[in-house]
């Protein structure tokens, strides 16, 4: 059975409500960063709390290195710890993004959805228990079992979210969930410090696991309709559809032509990103010495810029169109993140790494709605899961090769290295691009018109991002 195509106002609740779970979900990635050093070693590393990316994955080699130097022994097996908790929620969603795909074909977006909701509101309670139950080793499993169980959670809402928005057609509300993203990390980090301080340690996961219940709620009243549970027959769902087999063989297969550069872009631009992470601050401390609050707000620019593009590309898409829009942001990150070792100021500084966030979001607005738009419906949660995979992939990888580099040759010449590796991605993406054009997206017929078995459409004409509005 194909989607139908969402009317005004349901269409409305179903963004809104996704929205606020991609939102939640990453209030909750960013609020466990300050206080599972506490839960794991206690005060002693409070220190790298401050000194941590609000998106930190892995501690790598150099943080290991200095804090052995500075807390003495003892503290590198906690800080494994702590990086191995950090990073479970991006292993775990790269391992269930296929899993993703399969439910949303079997069940329909809308039960996927609160079935993502209930685990990631599960999770919020793990983290809660953890705090006010155990410490130490014990806290670091509890933690890590938690991360898992979010990472599962996103992966589902992910997949499932980004379906049951795209078959709206309107690419503008795709670019918008991306924001969600960026306002969640923004939200997240000060809002787990300051709740953790003012009242207790189960506190912050507490008021995000009501939301996420409140959430749950609402999905019941307003996505509780037959049009939100229609489910995807693939190749006309005689062959096994909707096992987690049958769904990992789709999903590889749509790394093939535009689903495959869009999905490599996406993780080219995210590792970039990612790779600034664990080396960032350590480098920032020894060339400025700011102040301490200055180091909880490091990786602010990078999500107001993602935060911006991803709003405003929608805007101002038209002078570009889709390809030209996704080199622009990949040539930006690229740009940035190679002035960034040269900057000589705070202020510097910021702009360098508001290019790099800019950038990878212009990059995801660009080419995740088209790459949405641009399939059938029985394909979408194939793709939607292949795009997951690939910004999970980053988010595990980019730091630890952003950390091995930065050990081995030094954090600038490590980072000049990655961005000279991403203009040459970007040289490559232009290629893939022009074989597989993706703007015809913002002016193709609606997408129950296509079929969920045609490989790639021909182009029709240039990209018309006014159709937005």
């Amino acid at each position: 059975m194909q989607y139908e195509r969402l009317g005004a106002p349901a269409g409305h609740a179903a963004f809104l409500l996704v929205y606020f779970t991609f939102f939640l979900d990453n209030v909750l990635l960013t609020v466990l960063v300050p206080i599972i050093p506490d839960w794991v070693r206690g005060e002693s590393l409070a220190l790298w709390a401050e000194r941590a990316a609000p998106l930190a994955q892995l501690l790598n080699t150099t943080v290991q290195r200095i804090a052995d130097e500075t807390e003495g022994e003892g503290i590198g097996a906690s800080q494994l710890a702590v990086g191995a908790v950090l990073g479970a929620k991006a292993g775990a969603q790269l391992v269930a993004a296929p899993a993703a795909a399969a439910a949303t074909e079997r069940l329909g977006p809308a039960r996927c959805l609160r079935l993502a909701t209930l685990l990631l509101a599960l999770a919020s309670l793990t983290f809660a228990w953890c705090g006010a139950w155990c410490g130490g080793r014990q806290c670091a499993w509890c933690a890590g079992a938690g991360r898992g169980a979010q990472g599962a959670g996103a992966a589902l809402a992910g997949v499932a979210g980004l379906a049951l928005v795209s078959r709206a057609r309107r690419p503008a509300r795709v670019a918008a969930l991306l924001g969600a993203v960026a306002l969640g990390v923004l939200v997240g980090y000060p809002f787990g410090g300051v709740a953790y301080k003012l009242w207790s340690e189960a506190a912050p996961f507490q008021l995000i696991a009501a939301a996420f219940v409140a959430n749950l709620g609402m999905q019941y009243i307003f996505l509780n309709k037959p049009e939100y549970n229609e489910v995807c027959e693939a190749d006309g769902g005689g062959s096994g559809g909707g096992s987690y087999r049958s769904s990992l063989r789709e999903v590889w297969a749509e790394r093939r032509g535009a689903g495959g550069a869009g999905a490599g872009a996406v993780f080219a631009a995210t590792a970039l990103l990612a790779a600034l992470e664990p080396c960032l601050p350590l480098w920032v401390m020894e060339r400025f010495h700011p102040q301490r609050w200055a180091l909880g707000a490091m990786f602010v620019p990078d999500s107001l810029g993602y935060l911006v593009a991803t709003s405003a590309l929608p805007a101002c898409g038209a002078a570009l169109g889709g390809e030209r829009a996704a080199l622009a942001g990949a040539v930006a990150a690229a740009l940035g993140a190679l002035l960034l070792p040269a900057a000589r100021s705070l202020t510097a500084l910021a702009l360098c790494q508001a290019a790099v966030g800019g950038g990878v979001g212009a990059v995801d607005a660009a080419l995740v709605p088209a790459l949405l738009a641009r399939c059938g419906a029985a394909r979408l949660p194939h793709r939607a899961a292949l795009l997951q995979a690939a910004a999970s992939a980053a988010l595990a990888l980019g730091p630890v090769v952003g950390g091995v580099l930065s050990f081995a040759l030094g954090f600038e010449t490590a980072l000049r290295l990655l961005a000279l590796a991403a203009l040459l991605h970007a040289a490559l993406l232009h290629r893939a691009l022009s074989d597989h054009p993706l703007s015809e997206q913002w002016g193709a017929p609606p997408l129950e018109e296509l079929s969920a078995e045609t490989p790639e459409e021909t182009p029709l004409q240039p990209a018309n991002f006014a159709h937005f509005h």
